[in-house]
């Protein structure tokens, strides 16, 4: 009967060596993968790899990103078809979300009056940050930027994202191929659709979007893909969407920096996560138009942004 009972036990300890062993190897593959990542998103450039050095900042500070959209093209740069600066206070775990007009009319260091979303393919993501330090008198820590294929491909990783759409959107362009088709109403929607979703403008009605409509769906995206994220616990849809991230989004942050806020930002309440925009009028200049910001409102951005960074380096 001992021997018996002595072979179960024995089988019963190598069952779970074995299961020990697996998962300590699957871990190191995990832990590899994601240290692999981080390196990866964290690839730059002299001039991005120079940007960050002349911003650094103690990881628990409050600080400024620039997050982007980028449009890309075979043998084109692409345009960035969406800008936010993300205030982020790592010691409250709060982030505000200013979205920006990409048609806003600014002064662009080296040129001249322009549209902000011709910086990315004249000077990449340096004199886009350049351009919005001058034009906001602000202080910029780095970026973060990602290209439609990859928020398609997380958008589907996560099953959709649920968002509320506020019309009817038809539109097609015979030149891209851009066909939309999305009714209105609370739906989740699809890595595609949700990109149309975040991108539509014109309609086949002729009922355009404005800038403000189109930063309004940006924002309500970009929370409920956050929301997806904060909620993952499938290890194979981890190792999934670390293959995206490496492929498709980039940073001016090291690897490390990346890490502290990845642990410190992981569990943050959709309530920590506040949106405002930059708001505008049309206007027209040598026939083509443009957002104009009046003085107002760029002073109450300015204050906005100095009132949150203050704030949070005044909490102990």
């Amino acid at each position: 009967m001992n021997k018996k009972r002595n072979k179960i036990w024995m089988v019963i300890t190598i069952i779970l060596s074995f299961i020990v062993i697996i998962t300590a190897l699957y871990g190191y593959r995990l832990y590899d993968k994601y240290k692999e990542t981080l390196r990866n998103i964290s690839e730059m450039d002299d001039e991005e790899s120079l940007l960050d050095e002349n911003h650094e900042t103690n990881s628990q500070e409050p600080f400024i990103l620039l997050v982007y959209g980028i449009s890309e093209r075979i043998n084109d740069k692409g345009h960035s078809d969406t800008m936010l600066l993300a205030l982020v206070d790592p010691k409250e775990v709060k982030v505000q979300l200013i979205s920006i007009p990409r048609d806003a009319y600014v002064d662009i260091p080296g040129y001249k009056m322009d549209k902000l979303n011709v910086t990315y393919p004249r000077g990449g993501s340096k004199l886009m940050i350049d351009t919005l330090e001058n034009w906001l008198d602000i202080e910029i820590s780095g970026f973060v930027s990602i290209n439609f294929e990859g928020f398609i491909n997380l958008v589907d990783l996560f099953g959709g994202i649920e968002v509320d759409v506020d019309r009817s959107m038809s539109y097609d362009d015979p030149y891209d191929g851009t066909r939309i088709r999305i009714s209105p109403g609370k739906q989740v929607l699809d890595g595609k659709n949700a990109l149309d979703f975040v991108r539509f403008r014109y309609s086949n009605d002729g009922r355009h979007s404005s800038d403000y409509e189109r930063m309004d769906r940006q924002q309500q995206a970009l929370k409920a893909l956050a929301n997806k994220l904060t909620i993952m616990n499938s290890l194979p849809r981890l190792f999934s969407m670390m293959d995206i991230l490496s492929d498709h989004v980039k940073t001016s942050l090291p690897p490390q920096r990346i890490e502290e806020y990845i642990k410190t930002f992981k569990g943050i309440k959709a309530e920590n996560i506040v949106t405002d925009s930059i708001q505008g009028e049309g206007h027209k200049v040598n026939e083509l138009w443009y957002e104009k910001i009046p003085d107002e409102e760029v002073n109450r951005i300015r204050k906005l942004i100095e009132d949150f960074l203050s704030r949070a380096e005044n909490i102990e």
